[in-house]
Protein backbone atom coordinates (compact mmCIF):
# COMPACT_ATOMS: atom_id res chain seq x y z
CA UNK A 1 0.00 0.00 0.00
CA UNK A 2 1.55 3.58 -1.09
CA UNK A 3 2.30 5.59 2.27
CA UNK A 4 -0.06 8.49 2.60
CA UNK A 5 0.72 11.97 3.00
CA UNK A 6 -1.98 13.89 5.74
CA UNK A 7 -1.51 17.48 6.51
CA UNK A 8 -1.42 17.69 10.82
CA UNK A 9 -1.54 21.47 11.32
CA UNK A 10 -4.38 23.31 9.14
CA UNK A 11 -2.56 26.95 8.32
CA UNK A 12 -2.98 29.35 5.50
CA UNK A 13 0.14 30.90 4.88
CA UNK A 14 -0.21 34.03 7.02
CA UNK A 15 -3.03 32.84 9.19
CA UNK A 16 -2.33 31.10 12.22
CA UNK A 17 -1.51 27.35 12.62
CA UNK A 18 -4.48 25.17 13.57
CA UNK A 19 -2.88 21.85 15.55
CA UNK A 20 -5.57 18.63 14.79
CA UNK A 21 -6.87 16.85 17.63
CA UNK A 22 -4.57 13.70 18.51
CA UNK A 23 -7.21 11.33 18.41
CA UNK A 24 -8.51 11.90 14.75
CA UNK A 25 -5.22 12.08 13.58
CA UNK A 26 -4.26 8.60 15.43
CA UNK A 27 -7.93 7.29 13.67
CA UNK A 28 -7.39 8.58 10.62
CA UNK A 29 -3.92 6.47 10.64
CA UNK A 30 -6.03 3.31 11.56
CA UNK A 31 -8.15 3.82 9.06
CA UNK A 32 -5.73 4.22 6.11
CA UNK A 33 -3.96 0.79 7.16
CA UNK A 34 -0.92 2.44 5.38
CA UNK A 35 3.00 0.88 6.13
CA UNK A 36 4.48 4.16 6.06
CA UNK A 37 2.82 7.59 7.23
CA UNK A 38 4.28 10.85 6.66
CA UNK A 39 3.60 13.85 8.77
CA UNK A 40 3.52 17.18 7.07
CA UNK A 41 2.60 20.53 8.04
CA UNK A 42 3.53 24.21 7.10
CA UNK A 43 5.78 24.22 10.38
CA UNK A 44 5.71 20.58 11.83
CA UNK A 45 7.83 20.43 15.41
CA UNK A 46 5.29 23.36 16.50
CA UNK A 47 2.17 21.37 16.55
CA UNK A 48 0.69 21.90 19.74
CA UNK A 49 1.95 25.65 20.10
CA UNK A 50 -1.47 27.08 19.44
CA UNK A 51 -3.60 24.89 22.14
CA UNK A 52 -1.29 25.22 25.24
CA UNK A 53 -3.83 23.71 27.48
CA UNK A 54 -5.07 20.31 25.52
CA UNK A 55 -1.17 19.91 24.07
CA UNK A 56 1.41 22.72 24.13
CA UNK A 57 5.12 23.28 23.05
CA UNK A 58 6.66 19.62 22.26
CA UNK A 59 3.30 17.89 21.53
CA UNK A 60 4.93 16.84 18.45
CA UNK A 61 7.11 14.05 20.06
CA UNK A 62 4.44 12.27 21.97
CA UNK A 63 2.97 12.21 18.39
CA UNK A 64 5.41 10.83 16.64
CA UNK A 65 5.97 8.05 19.57
CA UNK A 66 1.99 7.48 19.04
CA UNK A 67 2.18 7.14 15.59
CA UNK A 68 5.44 5.34 15.54
CA UNK A 69 3.85 2.49 17.80
CA UNK A 70 0.81 1.65 14.85
CA UNK A 71 2.93 1.41 11.92
CA UNK A 72 6.19 0.31 10.50
CA UNK A 73 7.46 3.72 9.48
CA UNK A 74 6.51 7.09 10.23
CA UNK A 75 8.26 10.12 8.00
CA UNK A 76 8.50 13.91 9.28
CA UNK A 77 8.85 16.44 6.45
CA UNK A 78 9.47 20.39 6.96
CA UNK A 79 10.72 20.83 10.67
CA UNK A 80 12.11 24.07 10.87
CA UNK A 81 15.37 24.05 13.11
CA UNK A 82 14.61 25.82 16.15
CA UNK A 83 12.40 23.34 17.40
CA UNK A 84 14.59 20.48 16.43
CA UNK A 85 15.03 19.67 20.27
CA UNK A 86 17.23 16.26 21.35
CA UNK A 87 13.64 14.67 22.32
CA UNK A 88 11.98 15.17 18.54
CA UNK A 89 15.73 13.85 17.26
CA UNK A 90 15.26 10.54 19.20
CA UNK A 91 11.78 10.69 18.64
CA UNK A 92 12.31 10.41 14.53
CA UNK A 93 15.47 7.90 15.31
CA UNK A 94 13.26 5.15 16.86
CA UNK A 95 10.84 5.72 13.99
CA UNK A 96 12.03 3.73 11.51
CA UNK A 97 12.72 6.72 9.00
CA UNK A 98 16.18 8.74 9.86
CA UNK A 99 15.21 11.16 8.08
CA UNK A 100 15.57 14.91 8.63
CA UNK A 101 13.80 17.41 5.99
CA UNK A 102 14.95 20.46 7.90
CA UNK A 103 13.39 23.70 6.58
CA UNK A 104 16.73 25.91 6.65
CA UNK A 105 16.25 28.41 4.29
CA UNK A 106 19.49 30.05 3.97
CA UNK A 107 22.53 30.24 6.01
CA UNK A 108 23.80 33.50 6.49
CA UNK A 109 22.82 35.06 9.46
CA UNK A 110 22.18 38.67 8.63
CA UNK A 111 20.42 37.24 6.00
CA UNK A 112 18.19 34.86 7.82
CA UNK A 113 18.02 37.97 10.07
CA UNK A 114 16.24 39.93 7.08
CA UNK A 115 13.95 36.74 6.17
CA UNK A 116 12.96 36.92 9.85
CA UNK A 117 14.54 33.25 10.32
CA UNK A 118 16.30 31.60 13.52
CA UNK A 119 19.97 30.11 12.96
CA UNK A 120 22.93 30.65 10.90
CA UNK A 121 25.16 27.50 8.84
CA UNK A 122 27.64 27.00 11.83
CA UNK A 123 24.59 26.19 14.64
CA UNK A 124 22.94 23.89 11.44
CA UNK A 125 26.20 22.63 10.67
CA UNK A 126 26.58 21.52 13.99
CA UNK A 127 23.20 19.99 14.64
CA UNK A 128 23.83 17.60 11.68
CA UNK A 129 26.98 16.45 13.32
CA UNK A 130 25.39 15.89 15.89
CA UNK A 131 22.48 13.35 14.45
CA UNK A 132 25.34 11.60 12.62
CA UNK A 133 26.72 11.45 15.26
CA UNK A 134 23.60 9.56 17.23
CA UNK A 135 23.09 7.91 13.41
CA UNK A 136 25.21 7.24 10.76
CA UNK A 137 22.90 6.24 8.48
CA UNK A 138 20.50 9.55 8.61
CA UNK A 139 19.40 11.04 5.58
CA UNK A 140 18.89 14.81 5.51
CA UNK A 141 17.07 17.34 2.74
CA UNK A 142 16.28 20.91 2.96
CA UNK A 143 15.17 23.50 1.01
CA UNK A 144 16.93 26.85 0.38
CA UNK A 145 15.93 30.24 -0.99
CA UNK A 146 18.14 32.07 -3.78
CA UNK A 147 17.48 35.51 -4.07
CA UNK A 148 15.64 37.12 -1.30
CA UNK A 149 15.81 40.97 -1.09
CA UNK A 150 19.36 41.77 -0.09
CA UNK A 151 21.04 38.71 -0.38
CA UNK A 152 24.53 40.00 -1.04
CA UNK A 153 27.61 37.66 -2.68
CA UNK A 154 28.93 36.94 0.25
CA UNK A 155 25.24 35.48 1.58
CA UNK A 156 25.20 33.74 -1.72
CA UNK A 157 28.91 31.97 -1.18
CA UNK A 158 28.38 31.13 2.42
CA UNK A 159 25.27 28.91 1.25
CA UNK A 160 27.51 27.70 -1.49
CA UNK A 161 30.27 26.70 1.38
CA UNK A 162 27.72 25.31 3.84
CA UNK A 163 26.21 23.39 0.86
CA UNK A 164 29.32 21.77 0.04
CA UNK A 165 30.49 21.02 3.77
CA UNK A 166 26.90 20.05 4.96
CA UNK A 167 27.01 17.39 2.23
CA UNK A 168 22.99 16.40 2.45
CA UNK A 169 21.71 13.85 0.75
CA UNK A 170 18.89 16.26 -0.87
CA UNK A 171 18.31 19.68 -1.53
CA UNK A 172 15.83 22.12 -3.31
CA UNK A 173 16.40 25.63 -4.62
CA UNK A 174 14.11 28.07 -5.19
CA UNK A 175 14.14 31.54 -6.65
CA UNK A 176 12.06 34.10 -4.14
CA UNK A 177 8.75 35.28 -5.90
CA UNK A 178 7.49 38.53 -4.71
CA UNK A 179 3.99 38.05 -3.69
CA UNK A 180 1.53 40.65 -3.30
CA UNK A 181 0.64 41.77 0.93
CA UNK A 182 4.19 40.13 1.83
CA UNK A 183 6.65 41.44 4.34
CA UNK A 184 9.60 41.43 1.67
CA UNK A 185 7.68 42.83 -0.83
CA UNK A 186 8.61 46.45 -0.05
CA UNK A 187 12.14 45.72 1.26
CA UNK A 188 15.16 47.49 -0.71
CA UNK A 189 17.49 45.99 -2.72
CA UNK A 190 15.67 43.79 -4.62
CA UNK A 191 18.25 40.15 -6.28
CA UNK A 192 18.10 40.99 -10.34
CA UNK A 193 16.16 37.63 -12.05
CA UNK A 194 19.61 36.95 -14.54
CA UNK A 195 21.55 37.45 -11.03
CA UNK A 196 19.31 34.57 -9.43
CA UNK A 197 19.34 32.62 -12.04
CA UNK A 198 23.45 32.11 -11.96
CA UNK A 199 23.55 31.65 -8.48
CA UNK A 200 20.72 29.17 -8.38
CA UNK A 201 22.61 26.90 -11.57
CA UNK A 202 25.41 26.87 -9.06
CA UNK A 203 24.16 25.37 -6.23
CA UNK A 204 22.17 23.15 -8.03
CA UNK A 205 25.50 21.86 -9.51
CA UNK A 206 27.18 21.43 -6.83
CA UNK A 207 24.09 19.72 -5.09
CA UNK A 208 23.42 16.85 -7.92
CA UNK A 209 27.18 16.12 -7.35
CA UNK A 210 26.70 15.88 -3.84
CA UNK A 211 23.72 13.85 -4.64
CA UNK A 212 25.34 11.75 -7.21
CA UNK A 213 28.25 10.82 -4.74
CA UNK A 214 25.46 9.90 -1.71
CA UNK A 215 23.76 7.13 -4.61
CA UNK A 216 26.99 5.87 -5.61
CA UNK A 217 27.87 5.17 -1.60
CA UNK A 218 24.56 2.79 -1.18
CA UNK A 219 26.04 0.36 -4.20
CA UNK A 220 26.73 -2.68 -2.68
CA UNK A 221 24.49 -2.26 0.45
CA UNK A 222 21.53 -3.88 1.10
CA UNK A 223 18.80 -1.80 2.21
CA UNK A 224 14.84 -2.71 3.51
CA UNK A 225 12.67 -1.19 0.99
CA UNK A 226 8.94 -0.63 0.87
CA UNK A 227 7.57 -1.35 -2.23
CA UNK A 228 5.23 1.59 -3.47
CA UNK A 229 4.12 -0.34 -7.05
CA UNK A 230 5.37 -3.06 -9.25
CA UNK A 231 9.00 -2.23 -9.85
CA UNK A 232 9.33 0.75 -7.74
CA UNK A 233 9.88 0.89 -4.32
CA UNK A 234 11.56 3.43 -1.62
CA UNK A 235 14.16 3.13 1.38
CA UNK A 236 14.40 5.04 4.18
CA UNK A 237 16.87 7.43 2.52
CA UNK A 238 14.20 8.40 -0.52
CA UNK A 239 10.70 10.48 0.46
CA UNK A 240 7.82 9.83 -1.82
CA UNK A 241 7.55 12.25 -5.03
CA UNK A 242 10.37 14.27 -4.18
CA UNK A 243 13.26 12.29 -3.68
CA UNK A 244 14.81 9.59 -5.83
CA UNK A 245 13.29 5.80 -6.45
CA UNK A 246 15.10 2.40 -5.89
CA UNK A 247 13.81 0.07 -8.94
CA UNK A 248 13.64 -3.31 -7.88
CA UNK A 249 12.11 -6.98 -9.17
CA UNK A 250 8.75 -6.44 -10.63
CA UNK A 251 7.88 -9.80 -9.05
CA UNK A 252 7.87 -7.77 -5.29
CA UNK A 253 4.65 -7.32 -4.26
CA UNK A 254 3.40 -3.73 -3.22
CA UNK A 255 3.04 -2.91 -0.19
CA UNK A 256 5.41 -5.33 1.12
CA UNK A 257 8.96 -4.47 2.64
CA UNK A 258 11.54 -6.25 1.27
CA UNK A 259 15.54 -6.49 1.43
CA UNK A 260 17.65 -5.64 -1.50
CA UNK A 261 21.08 -5.33 -2.50
CA UNK A 262 22.17 -2.05 -4.41
CA UNK A 263 23.91 -2.98 -8.06
CA UNK A 264 23.46 0.68 -9.81
CA UNK A 265 22.78 4.17 -9.71
CA UNK A 266 21.00 6.15 -12.15
CA UNK A 267 21.14 9.99 -11.23
CA UNK A 268 18.68 10.23 -7.80
CA UNK A 269 17.84 7.00 -8.45
CA UNK A 270 19.13 3.35 -7.70
CA UNK A 271 18.58 0.27 -9.34
CA UNK A 272 18.24 -3.17 -6.72
CA UNK A 273 19.39 -6.51 -8.18
CA UNK A 274 17.02 -8.60 -10.45
CA UNK A 275 15.82 -5.01 -11.27
CA UNK A 276 14.96 -3.93 -14.85
CA UNK A 277 17.05 -1.00 -15.08
CA UNK A 278 15.05 0.13 -18.26
CA UNK A 279 11.65 0.15 -16.79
Amino acid sequence: MRPQLRLLCDSSFRGPQRSRDVASILREVDELQAKEIVLVAQDLASYGKDRPDELGAGSIVDLVRQVSAKVPRTRLLYLYPSDLSDALIEAILDSGVPYFDLSLQHVSKPHLRRMRRWGDGERFLRRIADIRARAAQATFRSNFIVGYPGETEDDHDQLLSFVGEASLDWCGFFEYSPEEGTYALGLPDQVPVGLMHERIAELREMQDAITAAKRDELIDQTLEVLVDEPGIARSHHEAPQIDGIIRVPLTLPTGSFASVQIVDAQGPDLVAQGADSAS
